[in-house]
């Protein structure tokens, strides 16, 4: 991650800009004011998320890249069922409901590389990127059809959902919600479950599945359960995206915070805390860029998308370097 962040830090000297102006910048852009304090952490919520989700699978040992389908694919669920009488149910139902099926679809979504790994050794990477692949013409194709807003409009988007499935502000500057609650909650849970036999018995698993075999971990019940986990996880974020951030579906729902919801476990180190911060830092990238614009003309702002994707290429190598090794180390071990 360091070498990421050295590379980004060449680039900005290469294109004529100040590091210490660049980094002032970036900092009055994502906590210099109340209302950037309130976007970074309502950009950081769903990346928390995403990220706390992916953990019980990356200690498995089992590569999930799949969430950014799961956050669509949870998005259009969720929307359905707002869109539906269940939506316009007292906010108090509304809501549960409306999460409920969001993390519901992305399970679903979720089993579509975890079954082919689990029956066949399918790569999970491959069939992963493929459900991606799927859901964002999935979404395209029902925002033009039977999810498009009757009322028109010159983009493909759903109607407005109810007022009672929409989840509420809270009393900032920004516009941030009380999913980060719930987010907060997750963490917490979080932090309880990583001291668990169970996240132990996934390290075991990740290394050595026999030995893993006799703490009774089965692979099914590995597999299948982190990945309902992330899958869950992955479609509550896009619950979140439709009914706290945009009040009804587009085809930009994901803006691939799925993808970066993985680079924020990997630096996270599937732990909780440092998973909060490194969600923190993400957001802030995202945050703080116009803050870069704002105190170094010469850089653009989008000096943060180029970060993001910097570091989501260090993930990717550092990644696939882990997976050889252990498959290296199952091979040596029989």
């Amino acid at each position: 991650m360091i070498g990421g962040f050295a590379v980004v830090a060449g680039i900005l000297a290469a294109t004529g800009g100040d590091l210490a102006v660049a980094v002032s910048g970036w900092a009055y852009g994502a906590v210099g004011t109340p209302y950037a304090i309130s976007q970074t952490l309502a950009y950081a919520a769903p990346l928390v998320l995403i990220a706390l989700g992916a953990t019980p699978a990356l200690r498995a040992g089992v590569i999930v890249v799949g969430a950014e389908g799961q956050v669509i694919v949870g998005a259009i669920t969720a929307t359905a069922v707002a869109l539906s009488p269940l939506g316009h149910l007292p906010m108090a139902l509304a809501l549960p409901i409306g999460a409920l099926a969001g993390a519901l679809g992305g399970v679903a979504w979720a089993m579509i590389p975890a079954i082919p790994l689990l029956r066949w050794r399918v790569s999970e990477i491959l069939t992963a990127l493929m459900a991606n692949y799927i859901a964002v013409h999935l979404l395209t194709y029902l925002l033009r059809t039977s999810m498009r807003d009757p009322e028109g409009h010159s983009t493909p988007r759903s109607a407005e959902l109810p007022g009672s499935s929409q989840i509420p502000l809270l009393p900032t500057a920004g516009r941030l919600t009380a999913g980060v609650i719930v987010v907060a909650l997750l963490v917490v849970a979080g932090v309880w479950w990583h001291r668990t036999r169970t996240a132990r018995a996934l390290d075991v698993f990740a290394e050595n599945r026999w030995l893993a075999g006799r703490l009774d971990v089965a692979p099914a019940r590995a597999i299948l359960g982190t990945g309902a986990v992330s899958g869950a996880a992955a479609g509550l974020a896009g619950w979140m995206q439709v009914a706290g951030v945009d009040g009804n579906l587009t085809p930009g729902v994901a803006g691939g915070i799925g993808f970066t919801g993985l680079v924020v476990a990997v630096i996270g180190a599937s732990r909780p805390v440092p998973i909060v911060a490194a969600g923190l830092i993400m957001a802030s990238l995202t945050t703080g860029a116009s803050g870069i614009q704002l105190f170094s003309p010469s850089t653009p702002s989008s000096i943060g998308q180029v970060t993001q994707g910097v570091l989501l290429l260090a993930v990717a190598l550092a990644l696939a370097l882990t997976q050889r090794h252990r498959a290296r180390r199952r091979a040596a071990d029989g």
